[in-house]
């Protein structure tokens, strides 16, 4: 293909269908964790990778080759463009899983602390959405749900049933109850972060079958990028040339210490900023093994 279509110029359009706005990551991990677990066993590659360096890449590449996602879709209709344009939250998502395969075990302190996000926050919002309920205003099934039971575990979910009860008849209730969207949030996040951290039994999971599990995520979630930038380097190559590698880098390509740091400035953002990104209670940047080689 000829070179001198890396001079091609860019249309000025508004994209039609722009990169996935960002949004947290552990919802990109819940976004993504089923299409990973569709992958079979065979195809799963075990990632070795750094993946802030692969994070800073798939931004770098979907940044520089999908500023005009109309014009891709002219030239290349049977490409999955969508998900070329979702390879950021994608890895955000990876990161996510890689931080929880190096996370410690949750403590009891930390449970504890959890615990009485949910406790402070659940019984006034129970006691007034049972109120709601007898008005008309909430499903009385649903809320009588939410009371029964008991134990930690049975807490973080009615927690979590709570925050969204509210966050879903938002339009029925607003200005009929005192409650922040912040204090959704923390009691919505401090639910989720018990569940994923409680057995049903309300003990810990046991360290192995923890580390276990998010190994086996982080390495369906690697191939899963794998596979997607693929696509990516094929839009580069189409539009650009011989010169799409300066566009569409190596997914391991070695990248200035600033775009590594960007990454790790936003993967501490994020972790300092209420969802946790190591959900296990590691709050510090992905620590990932040398590679050799670049897929």
């Amino acid at each position: 293909m000829a070179k001198a279509k890396t001079q091609q110029a860019h249309t000025g359009k508004a994209p039609t269908a722009a990169p996935t706005a960002k949004t947290t990551y552990h919802a990109c991990y819940k976004r993504f964790a089923p299409q990973a677990m569709a992958l079979p066993d065979r195809d799963v590659e075990v990632c070795r990778a750094d993946v802030r360096i692969a994070f800073a890449n798939v931004k770098r590449g979907v940044q520089a080759a999908c500023a005009d996602p109309a014009r891709i879709r002219k030239a290349l209709p049977e490409l999955p463009l969508d998900d070329v344009l979702a390879l950021p939250d994608l890895g955000r998502a990876l990161v996510f899983a890689a931080t929880r395969v190096t996370a410690k075990p949750a403590s009891s302190g930390e449970i504890e602390a959890k615990l009485k996000v949910v406790i402070e926050l659940r019984e006034p919002m129970l006691t007034l959405a049972e109120t709601l309920a007898k008005r008309g205003l909430l499903p009385k099934d649903v809320v009588a749900e939410i009371r029964a039971g008991s134990g930690k575990y049975d807490l973080a979910s009615d927690g979590m049933a709570l925050a969204h009860l509210y966050e879903e008849h938002a339009v029925a209730l607003r200005g009929k109850h005192p409650f922040s969207q912040e204090e959704l949030d923390q009691l919505r996040e401090a639910s989720e972060w018990l569940l994923d951290t409680l057995t049903p039994e309300g003990a810990r999971r046991p360290a192995a079958k923890q580390r276990g599990e998010a190994e086996t995520m982080r390495d369906r979630l690697w191939t899963l990028l794998v596979r997607r930038y693929a696509d990516l380097r094929k839009i580069g190559y189409y539009f650009h040339g011989d010169a799409f590698e300066e566009v569409t880098p190596k997914l391991l390509s070695r990248v200035s210490s600033t775009a590594v740091d960007d990454v790790s400035e936003e993967v501490e953002a994020e972790s300092g900023g209420g969802e946790d990104v190591g959900e296990d209670g590691n709050h510090g940047a992905v620590s990932q093994p040398a590679v050799a080689a670049s897929p």
